[in-house]
């Protein structure tokens, strides 16, 4: 309960919050590298997402991983797709209703800190985010609360060097880095 006082408490950047205009257009350029070259599907199967499991999409935008998710995990698995961002869960709402996703949550983050309770997610993934965090120890401690204690946290560069992504996991002293490959890092709990 300490951990998520103090992360609600951090004021996002206007890096961190984008306005609504900037998420439309983020959410069609998004659409187009899916419609023109299946990036979200590809990039989806490297997490190795199992039945049964309980994942967060954290950062999860306008929803491009939900579906894949909501299937990898099965009618007894579990989602949790959280954002920062109104519009983000709406399309979570929307991809819901949509696909009929029995599985799936959205959860409306304040700050970096959720209602999520601890230790709940066997894996957390954050994909094309980490690199707009302007408080990378805070939002990592929020990721740990929410871990189950020998979960996985998947966390993708976004656009930054990938040695930018390894200092803030090893500055933060929360995670230990466990794989890398080319598109994302796995950490387990320190």
């Amino acid at each position: 309960m300490e951990n998520q006082k103090e992360n609600s408490q951090h004021q996002f950047s206007s890096r961190e919050k984008i306005p609504n205009a900037a998420f439309r257009v983020m959410t069609g350029v998004m659409g187009l590298f899916d419609l023109f070259g299946n990036h979200s599907n590809n990039k989806f199967k490297t997490l190795g997402l199992k039945p049964d499991q309980t994942v967060i999409d954290y950062g999860c935008g306008p929803a491009r991983y939900i579906k894949n998710a909501s299937l990898a995990v099965g009618e007894s698995g579990r989602v949790i797709a959280v954002d920062i961002h109104p519009k983000a869960i709406d399309a979570v709402n929307s991809k819901i209703t949509k696909y009929s996703l029995k599985n799936v949550e959205p959860v409306l983050a304040n700050g970096y800190s959720t209602d999520v309770p601890n230790q709940t997610a066997d894996v957390v993934y954050a994909l094309d985010m980490f690199h707009m965090v302007q408080e990378p120890t805070f939002l990592l401690k929020e990721l740990h609360r929410m871990l189950k204690p020998d979960g996985t946290l998947i966390l993708e560069d976004g656009h930054q060097a990938r040695s930018k992504t390894l200092q803030k996991i090893n500055d933060s002293k929360i995670f230990d880095i466990a794989e890398e490959n080319k598109l994302h890092v796995k950490c387990k709990p320190a």
